[in-house]
């Protein structure tokens, strides 16, 4: 128990000390909580609260001693041109612009740290060992997309760098030990290469070496989205199957063969990178099998809680890691009520039935469990969580255990000869064929998952996890969970049915997503839908498919595009596998963008109506009307041939241009004699060269709604916002307050 509470003092004291802009406090506080913990252990008094004073203040001097040992020579470095040493530790990753490479990096003779270095497609050719000289910007690694973020600092990297002029490189003679497991990593990548088509090999890729760079995005997304991202993390899943498997081979009651089992365990870890979830399994599964062997009995919750003080020690700032905060809650929630759940489950089924239910019972109660303390944590990180979960790793648990262990044995095999990899790899294929048909089918259900931020989901959250407490508080005997499973069903119906209708009973309301650098515009009129644009930076794709899903079914009657640029179509076939297209609006315009090509073929094969826009059109959606308007101009720029689309309901209007420029959108105002409007959403994501003087002038809109994310352009621009304030129009931005819905009500009506 002492442990405990020492591990929980220690990881509480980092993520406060990590996670609160003001430091100073931060030694001080850890030597009066280590004065006390000693006062405490002398007197032999307040066990927890002893633990307590103890973790805490050994954590905080820590995360002092870590800052002058780690963080300070990093921050000597920061905003300065240096010419650089570095050592390459990964191999290189492609990038939009280059390639992104792992190094420890410094001064020439300087203290080295862990980094990121930028270069050109050149280098890509690099190896762990090799090392690098040339000049270069350093910048500290505490932001991405713009804002201040501990997603860098939690994995170790603290500086990012990027390289001008001629880079030098020494490459290293042999395979230096340091670095021997990432090149196993890549010899076991190039054979599943070999041996594998290319999205089996992606999917392999990440399942055995934890390389996740080959999985396309929209696969990611319904891995996220049905609960089953953590089969491609390395985590204690993965290590699971390796002991498993290599158990059946190596008795670890033996000596010899439990050192080489460890052995394999750590170089395991190693290889894999040593993420926070694979340390942790590995810590676990290194303790159960070292205990019998030291006469002791082994206790999980000691185990877990020496993984963590083990990866705190290592980098205090992994206390901000969500990898490390997902894998300790989800494996604390298996061992306090997975193990027994599956016990008491299994034995409420006839005997004669529980070898052929204890499989599947063991792994919903481990789904379910893993669930219980993951689910608060998801919803803070992306507003979302997954009712799918239990389901889909009910479905594919076998096809996993087999993609692993058989991938295995077909790299092993393909290593010593190719054929007889490639045999076996087909046979592996059918397993991992079915796992991603059971990803890309159950992420199309419609409440696969949910946003919390929408509608009545959280409340009915909040409801779960009432029922669930009150479950397991209250004492009881006999308990049975068909009463609190039903309310809980009952209640999601509810929900869902709920925040449909409140959706649908709107006249007419415009939301625009929150897609980052972008654009995507829900237009609601009562249950009929349509979708502007779906495009940006954060997976328009699957951000616009799942508010749609959550807020009233997986249908969506017509979907308009104002051009083909990434930023406002580049989600739009991610989108049609998951929702229902009835009809697609779109300009005639850049037949030779790919994007275009891939959109209207998709379409044509799932035979979706399209629709070029080539005059000004109307079309009715429920009780709203939207009138299409052609381009203005017949040549020039893709923005300057945009789609534009005006929403009216009876006196009230709502326009949207796409990324017209003020020039054109001057035309349009003069050609289609716009009305006067409410709400108007800012071209070109708030570029001073859009939503110019002649368009505020002849539309005069009340709002104006800026879909826009980190970005370099400077959007929005100071030049449109002071040209907004000084019409004394109303300003709402996606990147300041999230997803922004309007709303109109016919003026006819009461």
């Amino acid at each position: 128990m002492i442990v405990l509470w020492f591990t929980g003092g220690a990881a509480l004291a980092c993520l406060l000390g990590v996670y609160l802009p003001w430091t100073a406090w931060v030694l001080p506080a850890g030597l009066v909580c280590l004065g006390a913990g000693v006062v405490c252990l002398l007197l032999k008094k307040w066990p927890p609260i002893k633990g307590l004073l103890l973790g805490s203040g050994l954590a905080l001097v820590w995360l002092t001693a870590y800052g002058a040992l780690f963080l300070a020579p990093a921050q000597d470095l920061a905003h300065r041109t240096v010419r650089l040493e570095a050592v390459v530790t990964q191999y290189p990753q492609e990038t939009d612009y280059g390639v992104q490479i792992p190094v420890d990096a410094g001064e020439e003779g300087g203290r080295k740290v862990s980094a990121l270095f930028y270069g050109e497609d050149d280098l890509a050719g690099l190896r762990p060992g090799d090392t690098l000289a040339c000049v270069a910007y350093c910048t500290p690694a505490d932001t991405i997309q713009g804002e201040e973020s501990l997603y860098y600092a939690s994995r170790g990297i603290l500086l990012k760098i990027k390289s001008y002029g001629q880079v030098t490189v020494t490459p290293c003679e042999g395979i230096p030990l340091r670095y021997a497991p990432a090149y196993l990593a890549e010899g076991i990548r190039q054979v599943i290469d070999q041996i594998y088509p290319p999205e089996q090999a992606s999917f392999l890729h990440a399942l055995l070496t934890g390389d996740k760079s080959g999985l396309d995005e929209v696969a990611q997304n319904q891995f996220n989205r049905v609960g089953l991202g953590h089969v491609v993390v390395i985590s204690g899943l993965h290590v699971t199957f390796l002991v498993g498997f290599l158990t059946l081979f190596l008795d670890p009651r033996k000596k010899r063969s439990l050192l080489l089992l460890l052995g394999i365990l750590v170089l395991f870890c190693l290889m894999t990178g040593s993420a926070p979830g694979t340390v942790r399994a590995t810590v676990l599964c290194f303790l159960a099998l070292l205990a019998p062997q030291l006469g002791r009995e082994y206790h999980p919750v000691t185990g877990l809680c020496a993984a963590l003080l083990l990866l705190l020690v290592c980098n205090p700032y992994g206390a901000a890691n969500a990898g490390l905060q997902f894998s300790f809650l989800s494996t604390l929630g298996i061992l306090v009520f997975g193990q027994g759940w599956s016990r008491s489950w299994v034995e409420k089924v006839p005997k004669r039935y529980r070898p052929a239910a204890r499989p599947f019972l063991g792994v919903l109660a481990i789904s379910l469990s893993a669930m219980l303390f993951t689910v608060p944590l998801s919803g803070a990180y992306f507003g979302r969580f997954s009712l799918a979960a239990p389901l889909a790793n009910l479905l594919t648990s076998w096809s996993v255990t087999a993609a692993f262990v058989g991938g295995a044995l077909s790299v092993a095999a393909g290593a010593l000869w190719l054929p007889l990899g490639q045999v076996l790899a087909a046979v592996v294929g059918l397993p991992i064929r079915f796992f991603l048909w059971a990803a890309e089918e159950l992420s199309r259900l419609g409440l696969a998952a949910v946003d919390l931020d929408q509608g009545y989901y959280a409340l009915w959250a909040l409801f779960v996890y009432a029922v669930v407490l009150l479950y397991l508080l209250v004492p009881a005997k006999g308990k049975r969970p068909i009463l609190p499973v039903c309310a809980c069903v009952a209640t999601l119906c509810l929900s869902a049915l709920l925040t449909a209708k409140t959706t649908q009973r709107q006249d007419l309301s415009l939301t625009v997503l929150d897609v980052g650098q972008g654009q995507s515009v829900v237009v609601t009129s009562g249950s009929a839908r349509a979708l502007i644009d779906c495009g940006g930076t954060k997976d328009p794709g699957d951000t616009a498919a799942t508010y749609l899903q959550s807020t009233g079914g997986s249908q969506l009657d017509l979907l308009i595009l104002t051009h083909f640029h990434e930023d406002h179509a580049g989600g739009v076939l991610e989108l049609m596998d998951r929702v229902k297209v009835r009809a697609i609006a779109l300009p005639d315009v850049d037949r030779d963008s790919g994007l275009r090509q891939a959109i209207t073929a998709k379409a044509q094969a799932e035979g979706i109506p399209l629709s070029f826009i080539t005059q000004t059109s109307q079309v009715t959606l429920g009780k709203a009307q939207l009138t299409l308007y052609e381009p203005v101009e017949g040549e020039g720029t893709s923005n300057e041939r945009c789609l534009s689309v005006l929403c009216a309901l009876d006196q009230w209007q709502a326009l949207l241009t796409g990324d017209m420029p003020e020039e054109e959108e001057a035309l349009l105002a003069a050609r289609e004699r716009l009305p006067d409007g409410e709400v108007l959403i800012a071209g070109h994501h708030g570029s001073k060269y859009s939503t110019g003087p002649a368009l505020l002038t002849a539309f005069q809109p009340e709002t104006v709604v800026i879909s826009v994310g980190y970005n370099t352009y400077g959007h929005p621009t100071p030049e449109l916002l002071e040209r907004l304030e000084e019409g004394e129009i109303q300003v709402y931005r996606t990147d300041c307050q999230g997803t922004v819905t309007v709303y109109a009500q016919n003026r006819e009506e009461p």
